[in-house]
This record gives structure tokens, sequence and C-alpha cells, in this order.
């Protein structure tokens, strides 16, 4: 009798181990995936009729996401800030077919060591002064074409790939001149 005993409890304790192990290795499938996923790309495209907006993605090509009420957007508040080709990161998650977005995030550039950013009433303040009595070199960085279509007073039209090419020939020779850089980018 108590050997049928003992085999009838090691028979169930391996029925419920084998039902909690189903379970529980079905919720943690579960969890991955409805786990949160996170991109970075380029805005193709916002739509706030059908709430989507449209991310090229290095690697995966062309994503679309929703967004709706419950979407974080950072560094920014209206989506018609963020056109083409805004640099973004997404995080979103799966829900069906759908990428659902949980936050979408103005990818900001990184200042190299050494270089701070400027406000804009310090440069405001800076031309004002001029560049002698301000000790300055605003240099324009975006490419020609558009700097000719207009650019801050003061500011010296040197693109990016031209400041590459001839670098430190093309700024001035006092290392305390303060050198201020501005483009059409997000910083």
């Amino acid at each position: 009798m108590n050997k049928k005993r003992a085999t009838l409890t090691i028979r169930v304790f391996a029925a419920m181990l084998f039902a909690f192990s189903f379970i529980f290795f079905s919720q943690v499938t579960a969890a991955e995936k409805s786990g949160d996923l996170q991109v970075k790309g380029q805005v193709k495209a916002v739509t706030n009729k059908a709430k989507t907006v449209s991310v090229n993605v290095k690697g995966k090509g062309l994503m679309l996401f929703k967004f709706n009420d419950g979407t974080k957007f950072i560094n920014f508040t209206k989506t018609k800030e963020i056109k083409y080709p805004t640099a973004v990161v997404v995080k979103y998650k799966t829900e069906g077919p759908d990428n659902v977005a949980i936050s979408i995030k103005k990818a900001l550039i990184s200042l190299p060591k050494g270089v701070t950013e400027i406000k804009t009433d310090e440069v405001v303040a800076l031309v004002e002064k001029g560049p002698k009595a301000g000790n300055y070199l605003l240099v324009d960085a975006r490419p020609a074409r558009v700097a000719s279509a207009g650019h801050i007073p003061t500011a010296v039209s040197i693109p990016v790939n031209v400041l590459k090419k001839k670098g430190e020939k093309l700024l001035p020779a006092d290392k305390y001149t303060i050198l201020v850089f501005y483009c059409g980018g997000p910083t």
C-alpha cells in the first residue's frame, strides 16, 4: 500500500511539475514577444490622420509605427516637428501585425569632448558686439547653396565638406577666438 501511495505521489508531483513548467515557459515566451523593442532611424513620413510614422532603419529598411494618445514624444511636442529627415529613436511593441510606438524621441547628436553648446541669446549677444569685440568666428556649416539663401549676420559660410578639406587653414590663428558653428541639423 505504501509503495502504491508513493508511486501515486510521485506521478502527481511529476504532473504538477510538468504543468508548472509549461505555464512558466509560456509566460516567458509571451513576455519576450510583448517586450519593448527599440530602433533608430530617419523619418521618411508622418501622417497625423492615420497616426503613423515611417522610419528608414539601417539594416531593416522602412518600418511603419502607429502612435496614439499613450505614445510619449521626447524632445518635441507635435508630430509636425519630426519631418524628413529627422533622426529618431522609436521604442515600440508589437501588437499583432502592428508596431505601436511607446515613445518617439528626436535623436540629438553628441558633442565631442571639449565642445560646448552655445545658447541662442549668447549668439545674439556676440553678433551685437561684432566679431572683433566679441572675439569670435561664426561659421555657417550648411551647404553653400543653402547658406547663400540667407544666414546669421556676421556668419562666414564654410560648408562641412570644405572644412574637412581645408580645415584649420580657414580658421583663425588665435587659439582664444571663440568658434561658433551652426548648421540645419539637430544639436
